[in-house]
């Protein structure tokens, strides 16, 4: 996968200002990222915002939206904020991506001794303490003064300076518009981005802070630190892509769908698409889709009949339309950075990623024997990822594979209440792909595919398969036949991997086992 370096986008826009071009460079880090998530703020500036969708941060979502060739997006990286990077790639429609550190890190120092080359008419908006200072050698015709609480500010008085600017010099065109003013810059520059294009409008950020102010505002502006040293990258290849479809099954719990919507809406990586397959009962009864969450599904398809679990994953190959999906079960809640957790393994390793992984320590038992549990629940989790032999509550994978999932012996893809999750797992082994579970730290909820407080609740309700005996002797009649037909289990091939998790699983929380585990296995690997 491709990458680009912050030093090497310096340069890049360097040479863009050099050239006198008109264009727009906005920066959007983790304060804003929050605030347009609702979540709440405490800055280092001083200000705040409380745990909500303020006016500014749904200022600040609808500046996501230029999606114009001479609009730039500088955005958290991957190695310094993974969350926010992936919560920028899927809300933000343009590809123009730079970093959101573009003038600070390791570029701070070039840009100190390249700021003052700057001689164009400007119209600078920052904090009120720059009044009356040199800013480098910026040929400054107006300062509009920002005050300290941008949240305030916006809601009581940005409007009318936006105004108040159009009306100044709303016309002319070839200005330098230098911006500092925290999450309000990208409000404010969208604004008169969209009143006058043919300018030039640059979020500097707190990199003018050693031009007007007597103190050290950044860790970066000290030579010798790890920031000052830090030298970013990003994804920069065409091939990366972010779009996920999301499979949710409707059956007989319509009271989790809420709770699933919520979950999903919330996530880092926000979904492109959100299906509903309702599948008939099997007992005649009927269910309904409140009526209220309809308008929140993409696509939605009901079956008359019950067509059981595969019934999902058929509807997927035919109607998700992303290069990347996720199947959950009817029970599963994923924690707010699971799909974000899923596609940061998938780019290291492509697999199918579960929540809830399997692995059975023998070729006949499960699943009325003894086997261990991986991900989920709370004395199952790992720091890192770990190979199963299937996986379980929700899956996350290529679309492309749900061909080979449909290639499955007849003898498995036809029982409805079973085996469609060894089977996937099974034919995937087939052209070397694994099964695996991403890290999910004990502790660390947003990271799980199933948070504990729905799935216990949902997963002992006598709805579920896994609670009907008939059942579980149809998956273990499923299990032996894939074992018999070349499934090749863990506890076979890798039965040293297998010592290994049955000590840690046993022994969490302990730092010294859990050292010993993680240098076997890097020893194995």
């Amino acid at each position: 996968m491709k990458q680009k370096y912050l030093t090497e986008d310096f340069i890049f826009f360097r040479d863009k200002i050099n050239a006198g071009e008109n264009f727009t460079l906005m920066r959007l880090g983790d304060g804003e990222c929050m605030l347009m998530s609702g979540r709440s703020v405490s800055a280092q500036e001083g200000w705040s915002s409380p745990p909500e969708l303020t006016s500014l941060g749904k200022a600040l979502l609808d500046s996501l939206l230029l999606d114009d060739p001479k609009v730039w997006y500088g955005i958290s990286c991957p190695c310094c904020d993974r969350e926010s990077y992936y919560w920028y790639r899927s809300h933000i429609p343009s590809e123009n991506f730079t970093f959101a550190n573009i003038f600070v890190n390791k570029n701070y120092p070039p840009f100190k001794e390249f700021f003052p080359t700057i001689k164009r008419k400007t119209i600078l908006i920052a904090n009120y303490r720059a009044r009356g200072k040199k800013i480098g050698n910026l040929d400054i015709i107006k300062h509009y003064e920002i005050p300290d609480g941008c949240v305030e500010f916006w809601e009581n008085g940005a409007e009318e300076l936006i105004e108040q600017i159009k009306k100044d010099y709303g016309k002319e065109k070839n200005l330098l518009y230098a911006v500092s003013a925290g999450p309000l810059s990208e409000p404010v520059i969208a604004a008169l981005f969209k009143n006058n294009p043919d300018n030039c409008y640059i979020d500097f950020g707190s990199s003018l802070d050693g031009f007007y102010r007597e103190v050290v505002t950044r860790p970066y502006m000290i030579p010798g630190t790890v920031y000052a040293e830090r030298n970013c990258v990003l994804h920069n290849d065409p091939a990366f892509n972010v779009d996920v479809s999301i499979v949710l099954t409707l059956y007989k719990r319509p009271e989790m769908l809420e709770k699933q919507l919520n979950a999903l809406e919330k996530q880092s990586l926000k979904p492109k698409e959100i299906l509903l397959i309702q599948d008939g009962t099997a007992d005649g009864s009927i269910v309904e889709i409140p009526e209220h969450l309809k308008n929140r599904f993409h696509k939605i398809s009901v079956r008359e009949k019950n067509c059981g679990v595969w019934e999902r994953f058929r509807f997927a190959r035919e109607m998700a339309s992303c290069p990347y999906v996720c199947v959950f079960d009817d029970d599963a809640v994923p924690g707010r950075r699971f799909l974000e957790n899923c596609h940061t393994e998938m780019m290291k390793r492509p697999a199918l990623y579960g929540a809830l992984g399997i692995v059975a320590r023998d070729r006949k038992s499960y699943p009325l024997g003894k086997y261990y549990r991986v991900g989920w629940p709370e004395d199952a989790h790992l720091h890192k990822t770990a190979e199963v032999d299937f996986a379980g509550h929700a899956w996350f994978f290529k679309r492309e594979y749900l061909e080979e999932l449909f290639k499955a012996p007849v003898e498995v893809s036809s029982l409805k209440r079973a085996a469609e999750d060894m089977s996937f797992s099974y034919q995937l082994q087939k052209i070397g792909i694994p099964t695996l579970i991403p890290p999910n730290p004990e502790g660390r909820s947003e990271f799980y595919g199933s948070l504990p407080e729905y799935g216990k609740e949902a997963g002992n309700n006598m709805v579920a398969i896994s609670k009907n005996t008939e059942n579980l002797k149809i998956m273990n009649e499923a299990f032996c036949f894939l074992t018999a037909n070349g499934w090749e289990l863990m506890c076979e091939r890798r039965k040293f991997h297998v010592i290994l998790l049955w000590i840690y699983l046993r022994i969490v929380g302990n730092c010294h086992i859990l050292s010993l585990y993680r240098k076997a296995l890097k020893m194995r690997e």
